[in-house]
């Protein structure tokens, strides 16, 4: 029976991720919102302590992505590039406590890439004044280093409260 629970998590997880990827490829301005969500979503077989549902929720949901939302392609290769994969290596240093607590600097390296990969590859962030141009790696750097410690604490505290909730519901 603790099979099908998880197995009914996991689905309903891959589920809403993938309806909120498909919103976000549809209405523009919700693309960003959407990633943000759909990783939350991520929380759920993780708040069932299981790797395996939580990786199988992770390539269900980009590979649906693929397939529904192709219009706007990168929506689901920056789910696979970050926002699929990070709830995953929140839980497991979470599990470890403070003994990889070399992942921080890491997961922090990581978001910058990505926001580089957005601007570079998809022209994410237009910029038409030459003199800005100039500093948007700098721009991009410090934004993305500031916006990855609030999206990461964000995303700890909804992993500890599906833990809760998870746990007080009895599922």
């Amino acid at each position: 029976m603790k099979n099908g629970k998880l197995i009914a998590v996991s689905a309903l997880a891959t589920a809403l991720g993938v309806i909120f990827l498909i919103v976000g490829a549809y209405i523009q301005t919700f693309d960003l919102s959407a990633l943000f969500i759909s990783s939350i979503m991520m929380t759920l077989p993780l708040s069932k302590k299981s790797y395996k549902g939580a990786l199988y929720t992770y390539f269900a949901t980009g590979i649906l992505a693929f397939v529904f939302a192709s219009s706007r392609f990168y929506l689901a290769i920056l789910y696979f590039a970050f926002f699929g994969l990070h709830p995953i290596v929140n839980f497991f240093q979470i599990q470890k406590g403070n003994k990889v607590w070399f992942l921080y600097p890491i997961k922090c390296v990581w978001f910058v890439g990505v926001c580089f990969l957005m601007y570079y590859l998809f022209s994410m962030f237009i910029v038409k004044d030459p003199m800005l141009t100039k500093f948007i790696p700098l721009l991009i750097i410090i934004c993305g280093i500031l916006a990855y410690i609030v999206y990461d604490i964000v995303i700890i505290r909804f992993l500890k409260t599906s833990f809760i909730i998870i746990k007080r519901l009895g599922l």
